[in-house]
């Protein structure tokens, strides 16, 4: 599996007064700071106005972190879009952990909750990762045992899965209260 570019989604839990150009002094905040490891954080982005569009985006070299608004679901999402190393599963938790110290470092800044036994996988590269039936069953095979070995005592399902002419994606839903937010 040499796919590269793929990213993961936590979904925040509704709030009345959510507002993600809230999130702009914040991302400018993290570049300043320099609050994600390991990249280099480049500007911020205003892409609000699309409708299920990437919301606010925080541009690095490594990745997109975005207030994703996808099919009305906000959340927070990380998008790689350079090559790392490793094989799959060492990317996959390089990319996991990633967008996971990003929703603890918005929970933190402005109290924000997500939802802490669900995230979104999403492809970025249809070269490597189109969506079809087969490569569906081919990245849930392969996560499901990454997470057979991330989090070896619980279950999960996959749905949502992307629609065909949608990026490869699907959702992954613990049927335990775990929380994979407490990792930090």
């Amino acid at each position: 599996m040499n796919l590269q570019k793929f990213g993961i989604k936590f979904y925040l839990k509704e709030k009345e007064n959510y507002s993600s150009r809230d999130f702009i002094p914040i991302f400018h905040r993290w570049i300043q700071g320099k609050l994600i490891p390991d990249h280099l954080l480049i500007d911020v982005a205003d892409y609000s106005h699309v409708k299920d569009g990437p919301g606010i985006m925080l541009i690095a070299h490594e990745g997109h972190f975005s207030l994703d608004q996808e099919n009305n679901k906000p959340g927070m999402m990380y998008m790689r879009r350079v090559e790392c190393s490793g094989n799959f599963h060492e990317r996959f938790d390089k990319v996991f952990f990633v967008a996971l110290h990003a929703a603890n470092q918005l929970h933190d800044d402005k109290e924000i909750d997500f939802y802490q036994n669900i995230f979104r996988f999403i492809s970025n590269d249809r070269r490597l990762a189109n969506n079809t039936k087969e490569n569906q069953d081919l990245f849930q095979k392969e996560i499901h045992r990454i997470l057979k070995s991330n989090f070896p005592n619980d279950k999960w399902n996959f749905s949502e899965v992307s629609k065909e002419n949608e990026r490869l994606g699907f959702t992954v839903n613990f049927s335990s209260d775990v929380n994979m937010l407490s990792n930090k």
